[in-house]
């Protein structure tokens, strides 16, 4: 194997650029963190205005917007471009939930969570094809346990991310002969904004917690750290995989 091939995250990832969406958020700005210690450029996408101080406090550019937009993300694509010329990571962390029993949800917010899950990450990849060619990218579409088992009360999410981890294995398949490299990350219970109403439960809470063999849960650093290595060149031949993130929950 040649020398090039054995530098750490740092040195692969250096000087390349990233759309990290959902960068607001406690999963996309822990992301949009990491992922510039590592020397990267990001352009932070989010509806939510923070997002403008968030990314220039790291140095990197913001988009605010809703993601369903097309020309939004089309926007950050350009931002990218316009700022280094190059555009080499795409990771999809924009996501939204509704807690609600599945019969009860109302169409318009199916639709949302459909749109918003999984609609826009598909079009920003597609949108940004032909520049991920061009460096022979990465995407990171940002999952859940939820996509494949039933967790009453939120089984329209559910159904939206099992779409996702689907659509991540498929674009691998394709977009493979380029030279790029699609995977999924599946979070666990996570401490965020989206979660903070059920885990703030103290029954919930520690029933969870008591089936979680690391013994906590997880932080947007635990996610941050999966994603810098499956955009590395670390690794380099990992397409296709949906890596759960749990702390081993999936396994009890």
């Amino acid at each position: 194997m040649a020398d090039t091939q054995r530098g750490g995250a740092r040195e692969s990832l250096a000087g390349k650029t990233a759309i990290v969406t959902g960068a607001a958020g406690g999963i996309g700005s822990a992301i949009a963190a990491g992922l510039t210690r590592e020397g990267m450029h990001v352009v932070g996408l989010d509806a939510d205005g923070r997002v403008d101080d968030l990314m220039g406090s790291m140095g990197g550019s913001a988009v605010c917007g809703d993601l369903t937009d097309a020309a939004i993300s089309q926007a950050a694509i350009d931002a990218a471009i316009t700022r280094t010329g190059r555009l080499d990571v795409i990771v999809n962390a924009a996501g939204i939930q509704k807690r609600t029993d599945a019969i009860d949800i109302s169409d318009d917010d199916f639709d949302r969570l459909l749109e918003v899950n999984v609609s826009s990450a598909f079009r920003l990849i597609r949108q940004a094809t032909k520049s991920l060619v061009e460096t022979k990218g990465s995407v990171v579409n940002i999952a859940s346990l939820s996509a494949d088992r039933a967790v009453p009360g939120i089984v329209p999410y559910g159904a939206t991310k099992s779409a996702l981890t689907q659509l991540s294995k498929g674009l691998a398949v394709e977009l493979g002969k380029y030279g790029i490299r699609v995977n999924a990350v599946a979070p666990g219970y996570i401490e965020t904004a989206m979660t903070a109403d059920v885990l703030g439960e103290a029954e919930f809470r520690d029933a969870k917690l008591a089936r979680i063999p690391l013994q906590r849960f997880a932080d947007g650093d635990d996610v941050a750290d999966v994603v810098t290595f499956l955009v590395s060149d670390a690794a380099r031949y990992v397409t296709g995989v949906v890596l759960p993130v749990d702390g081993g929950y999936s396994i009890t």
